[in-house]
């Protein structure tokens, strides 16, 4: 029996990591990439015998690659080094004072008390409710919603005290930091989102919660050798990875997905991971009047990025990616 044919479309983290776990289940699969190397968003460029990220220079919750890594037979911390980095990063404020970013609960507290005294014991209060708001969310976060009776689920319920909708990120701060330096210390991560923290919902106290409960990482060589090495599991699963070569038509039945086509062959299919730009991908290959949801005017309508996550026919994979100065250089340039 022949095992079922897939195509990824999109060498991101997002579309690698659907090509090792639907490799390693059995499937066929071929990953087609328009650049000439994989990466996506977290790409890179090499001059002159250094290394530059073109995307994020830091890499936060290994928790979720650590799982993907382990699914298909590898060790995450083993195949790709990291240094977690203590100091995370420096914030310097333009009304003075400084905050040299750690977990270390003891030298934060020192540094606050220079900043606002009132404030000294705030940030073990924010990190210990918020330990216990990532637990209640994590459960959200990481399943899908497919019918409106998934909002009634018991993981949903026990969550709701913890969601506060009608609260920002900044008022939710402000419950704990009586510092404005303070509370732009620990919403400034809304800006990952592309969110101010006095727009972003409260949920989101979570963000810098993560930084300081699992920390904030270097891959030893930039973020894309996390790409890189992704890309090696793949190949050494039977994966196909097709660079420099760009979707330009789609063919359709009906509403079904049945091949890609590019300049050198056609692609066709069981299943299809479209690993791309939302928005940009489906308005520029998919006809409007197929698309019910997402119609030109509705994709129009969210305007913003926000709407462009990758899209979907049948494997579901998110991610996220950021960008901050970190404190140590060596997050931004790698020698090979």
């Amino acid at each position: 029996m022949s095992s079922r044919k897939v195509v990824v479309v999109g060498a991101g983290p997002g579309g690698l990591a659907a090509a090792m776990q639907l490799a390693f289940a059995g499937c066929d699969v071929t990953v087609l990439e328009r650049q000439r190397s994989v990466g996506g968003r977290t790409s890179s460029i090499q001059s002159d015998g250094f290394r530059f990220d073109c995307g994020p220079t830091f890499f936060l919750y290994p928790r979720v690659l650590s799982e993907i890594f382990r699914s298909v037979g590898y060790d995450l911390m083993e195949e790709v080094p990291m240094t977690r980095l203590d100091t995370q990063y420096r914030l310097t404020f333009g009304n003075g004072g400084q905050l040299d970013c750690s977990s270390d609960i003891e030298a934060m507290d020192r540094q606050i008390a220079e900043l606002s005294p009132g404030d000294v014991g705030a940030f073990r209060r924010f990190l210990d409710d918020n330990r216990v708001k990532l637990a209640k969310f994590r459960p959200i976060l990481e399943s899908p919603f497919r019918s409106p009776l998934d909002l009634f689920r018991p993981s949903v319920l026990s969550a709701v005290p913890y969601l506060n909708p009608q609260r920002s990120l900044a008022a939710e701060l402000q419950r704990y930091f009586a510092d404005p330096r303070l509370v732009i210390a620990f919403g400034f991560q809304a800006k990952y989102l592309g969110m101010s923290p006095f727009q972003c919902p409260s949920l989101f106290s979570i963000l810098s919660f993560l930084e300081y409960e699992y920390g904030v990482w270097h891959p030893i060589g930039g973020c894309n050798q996390v790409s890189e090495r992704m890309a090696d599991i793949a190949r050494s699963l039977g994966v196909k990875i097709q660079l420099d070569e760009p979707v330009q038509s789609i063919e359709l039945e009906g509403r079904c997905l049945r091949a890609v086509h590019t300049s050198r062959d056609r692609y066709a299919a069981d299943s299809f991971v479209v690993n791309a730009d939302f928005a940009d991908w489906m308005t520029r290959h998919v006809p409007n009047e197929l698309r019910r949801r997402w119609s030109d005017k509705a994709i129009e309508k969210k305007g913003s990025r926000a709407a462009r996550s990758c899209c979907i026919w049948e494997s579901t994979v998110r991610t996220t990616t950021c960008r901050i100065t970190t404190f140590t250089s060596a997050a931004t340039m790698s020698k090979i």
